[in-house]
C-alpha cells in the first residue's frame, strides 16, 4: 500500500529526530485471538502535535494505554522520555505518569467538587504542593488560559459541554505535563465549540510547550491542531504527512477520511 511521505517537520529544524519523546517500533498487541495492534511504528518529537486518525475499533486508544503503561504490549519497543515503559515498576510508572497529561472524552471532572477544588486536587495529591499562594496562582493562571476564570466556584453540573472540556484540559495542564494525550477531545460538542476546543489545544501547545498525541476522527480538529497526521487502519499506520499532504493523497483509503 502506498504511503504518503511527510515534509512539514523537515521545515522545523528545532525538531530533530533525536528529540523524540515517544518512540514506538514494531508494536503489537492482541486480546485473545483479536490482533488489535499489528505493527505500530511512530516517533513523536518534542514540541509537536501528532494527530492519529482512525475509525472506531482501529486500535487508537489501545496505543495510548500502552504509552502510559496501562496495557503491556506483546511485542515491539515503546519508550517514553527514553524509558522502556514495559520494564518500569509501579513506582517508576507513577513517576512517568506525572509527566504525562491525559484528557478523557468526558473530561472526568469530580462532580462533588467545584472547578477550583478540581484544580486543587492534582496540585495537592500529585505534586504535593502545600503553599496556598502557589496553589491559588496556578489555578488562576490555568483557568485564565482556558477562559474559565469566571467559573472558578461553579460545579461541573453548572457547566456546558464545552466548558467541561475546558475545565478538564485545565486540570490536566495545571501539573505542567511535558506530554499531552487527547482521546477524542471534541466528541459530543457542536461544530463551533469543537473548533474552539481545537484552537485551545493549539494555543496550549504554544503556551506550555507540550508535546501532544491527539486521537480523533474530527477532521476540523485534525486540520487545526496537527503538525503531522497519522492514519490508522485495522491496527496499522498506513500513511503519515501534513494534513494537506494526506488530503491530496492518491491512496483511496486515506482519502476516505477527508
Amino acid at each position: 500500500m502506498k504511503t504518503a511521505k511527510h515534509t512539514a517537520l523537515e521545515e522545523k529544524p528545532a525538531l530533530k529526530k533525536s528529540e523524540a519523546v515517544i518512540h514506538i517500533k514494531g508494536l503489537k498487541k492482541a486480546f485473545g485471538e483479536n490482533l488489535v495492534l499489528k505493527n505500530i511504528n511512530l516517533e513523536v518529537r518534542k514540541g509537536e502535535n501528532v494527530v492519529v486518525l482512525g475509525r472506531s475499533g482501529s486500535g487508537k486508544s489501545v496505543t495510548i494505554q500502552c504509552i502510559v503503561g496501562k496495557i503491556n504490549q506483546d511485542e515491539g519497543e515503546l519508550t517514553v522520555f527514553g524509558e522502556d515503559v514495559a520494564s518500569l515498576n509501579e513506582r517508576e510508572l507513577k513517576e512517568l505518569r506525572t509527566r504525562i497529561g491525559f484528557l478523557f472524552q468526558g473530561a472526568a471532572l469530580y462532580d462533588s467538587m467545584t472547578v477550583r477544588e478540581n484544580m486543587e486536587f492534582p496540585l495537592t495529591r500529585v505534586l504535593k504542593i502545600k503553599d496556598q499562594e502557589e496553589i491559588g496562582r496556578r489555578i488562576e493562571d490555568v483557568l485564565t488560559s482556558v477562559g474559565l476564570i469566571d467559573a472558578i466556584d461553579k460545579w461541573p453540573s453548572d457547566l456546558s459541554g464545552g466548558m467541561r472540556k475546558r475545565a478538564g484540559l485545565a486540570r490536566t495542564l495545571i501539573v505542567q505535563p511535558e506530554i499531552m494525550l487527547y482521546d477524542e477531545p471534541t466528541t459530543g460538542l457542536d461544530p463551533a465549540t469543537s473548533r474552539e476546543i481545537s484552537q485551545l489545544i493549539l494555543d496550549m501547545q504554544k503556551k506550555y510547550k507540550t508535546t501532544s498525541l491527539i486521537i480523533t476522527h474530527d477532521m476540523e480538529c485534525a486540520r487545526i491542531t496537527a503538525d503531522r497526521v497519522v492514519v490508522m487502519h485495522e491496527g496499522e499506520y498506513i500513511a503519515e504527512g501534513t494534513f494537506d499532504e494526506l488530503k491530496n493523497s492518491k491512496n483511496d483509503l486515506v482519502c476516505s477520511f477527508f
